[in-house]
């Protein structure tokens, strides 16, 4: 048998809002702007009713001066206050992460526009990727920026920051050609040209852009050359080979038909101005493009049955749901009905997600579907997925059955703790390698709060850390349980993970709009790990390969997937916590060709490079 080449030894708020988690989505958007051409208070009451809400003001302004006052001493970015004034800056190795954000050398802060217009693609960005951009093995960062809507677009663009190795990050973006402008929302990174590095696809409103890597880490927009013309208001996006030639394709999803000129002004129940409801706009058709295998990409979306339906994308996760060993796509989609795709194996697909039971809750409810993570969570060998929801509803777990599904959220613990926030960005990763998964929750209002985290931010909310509690085999909030450090309070959309500290935990770095992201490290100092480095013949990450890991009685599958989440690419390798283990007995790989190759005798906390077809070292 083969054996492995080693790279290294290396509080919730009360909604105040009259529906719950089982009235439908449109209508609770309905309700929210039902007032939208009239101001919402009137009559009589309505003095004393402002009287009391100047006064209350007037407390939490002083409390938040207060605060802005210290960060100034300390010369701490206002965006970030809030979070600085409650930060745990303390090693504690019982908490289960540590903000560095500003010890890690990142200075990105990304602007929405917000220029009180309430454009509606404001309140969707942005994202980002982990990813080695010049092959030394570090994972360096590239965030995507936003911009001033109808204004300079070119005035802020994307940064790319080189990581020296220690977890320290240096901004390299000018001469880069990746520092794009125009209004970004998230990227994707995959080798698309089988050169053995590691390019980007950057989604906008407006033109998207294909940035090729020269092996360097300097990048070239090739979109034209290529062939990729997506030009609507993109969100997410995955590489992917879905005709299983060897060669990523693309899938994007687009979310509503936006221009300046048919923008709405929508009001909220106070009478002020407020983000319109995604219903607002017309729903549209995601895009599908075929690799060609010579540099350029064939828009197929026609072609391969994409164009059949429509509606509000937001998130999109390519894996093969019912093991038929051909890649599917699932669209997590905005008040609309999710799209199950399901490969024909003739380069076409068939959309069935009502027959197979994920385009609704289970109440037959489309849910605001936000960000999607797909793992085993039940351990029988298919792929499930959590799809994050609005507030006032709880979050969709679906359980696979061989590409049927089944709504489990309330059985398996997504309920209640999910009801006051809106979540985008979702993360499942065993973070203190005992085995078991656990999850984060990137949450960030849409409208604005009724009883505000943060005055001076009426869209901010914390997020959460969820563990699978070991006696009822339910998934909780333990936010606070475990002296959660991440109190820290943004308008959070997008979770990247990887082990940018080389130390064999999985670390995070939080996008948040409006604001500059957080960079998180993991204080996980037990259990035993592997990460596996996971590579095609051409060098590049064997996208949707499937890894399956035996240690005793034990087994764990996992899948070599950067591309879930929210408009985000998380690393390539594969990470999964061993608990006590000492070694792996058996690792079997299953190619994205359908080819296995069986591995023994594992080694255990090193970072381990296989590549397919590759000869014993």
């Amino acid at each position: 048998m083969p054996s492995p080449i080693s790279n290294s030894q290396r509080v919730p708020a009360k909604s105040g809002m009259p529906f719950n988690d089982r009235t439908p989505t449109i209508a609770r958007y309905a309700l929210a702007h039902r007032d939208r051409r009239r101001p919402a208070f009137g009559g009589r009451g309505i003095t004393a009713l402002l009287a009391a809400g100047v006064v209350v003001v007037i407390v939490l302004l002083v409390l938040q001066r207060t605060g802005r006052q210290d960060n100034a001493a300390t010369g701490t970015d206002q965006t970030s206050s809030i979070g600085d004034q409650r930060r745990v800056e303390s090693s504690n190795a019982d908490l289960p992460f540590l903000d560095v954000t500003r010890q890690s050398g990142i200075d990105f802060v990304h602007h929405n526009g917000d220029e009180v217009r309430y454009y509606f693609p404001e309140m969707i960005g942005s994202g980002g990727a982990f990813l080695d951009i010049e092959g030394d093995g570090d994972l360096d960062l590239y965030l995507i920026q936003g911009g001033q809507i109808g204004g300079d677009l070119e005035q802020h663009r994307n940064q790319l920051y080189r990581n020296d190795g220690t977890g320290r990050f240096t901004n390299i973006t000018v001469g880069s050609g990746a520092d794009i402008g125009g209004y970004g929302i998230g990227c994707a990174a995959g080798d698309y040209d089988r050169d053995g590095d590691i390019d980007l696809y950057v989604t906008r409103l407006g033109t998207d852009v294909l940035l090729r890597n020269d092996g360097a880490g300097q990048f070239a927009d090739v979109s034209q050359t290529a062939g990729v013309s997506n030009d609507a208001f993109s969100t997410s996006v995955s590489f992917a080979d879905f005709d299983r030639d060897g060669w990523l394709d693309i899938v994007v999803t687009n979310y509503v038909v936006w221009t300046i000129e048919t923008d709405s002004r929508c009001y909220g129940r106070s009478g002020g101005r407020e983000y319109c409801a995604p219903g607002e706009f017309p729903p549209t058709v995601d895009k599908l493009y075929r690799n060609r295998g010579d540099g350029t990409f064939e828009d197929v979306t026609k072609a391969a049955g994409i164009h059949a339906k429509r509606g509000n994308g937001l998130a999109v996760i390519c894996t093969d749901f019912n093991d038929d060993g051909w890649v599917d796509i699932y669209v997590a989609n905005d008040q609309t009905p999710a799209h199950y795709w399901v490969n024909q194996r003739d380069g076409t697909f068939v959309e069935d997600a009502a027959l197979s039971g994920c385009a609704f809750n289970r109440d037959g409810v489309a849910i605001a579907g936000m960000g999607i993570a797909a793992e085993d969570f039940d351990d029988d060998g298919d792929y499930d997925m959590l799809v994050t929801n609005i507030r006032d509803q709880a979050h969709l777990c679906l359980r696979n059955d061989g590409g049927s599904f089944t709504d489990v959220s309330h059985e398996w613990g997504f309920g209640g703790w999910a009801l006051p926030y809106t979540a985008f960005g979702v993360a499942v990763f065993d973070q203190d390698h005992d085995g078991q998964l656990e999850a984060m929750i990137a949450n960030g209002a849409v409208m604005r709060i009724p009883e505000p985290f943060v005055v001076e931010r009426p869209y901010a909310m914390p997020n959460q850390f969820i563990r699978r509690e070991a006696s009822t085999k339910r998934y909780a909030d333990v936010s606070e349980r475990v002296g959660w450090p991440l109190s820290t309070v943004e308008v959070s959309r997008g979770l990247i993970l990887g082990d940018y500290d080389a130390d064999g935990d999985i670390d995070v770095v939080i996008t948040n709009n409006h604001a500059r992201p957080q960079v998180l490290e993991n204080q996980t100092d037990g259990g035993n790990w592997t990460i596996l480095d996971v590579r095609n013949a051409a060098g590049g990450p064997a996208i949707n390969a499937r890894v399956r890991l035996t240690t005793g009685s034990q087994t764990y599958r996992r899948e070599v997937r950067p591309g879930q989440g929210y408009v985000t690419s998380s690393t390539p390798h594969v990470h999964v916590g061993l608990a006590d283990a000492t070694s792996i007995d058996e690792l079997a790989i299953q190619w994205p060709d359908g080819s296995t190759e069986r591995y023994s005798d594992i080694p255990v906390n090193q970072v381990l490079t296989f590549v397919q077809g590759g000869d014993k070292p």
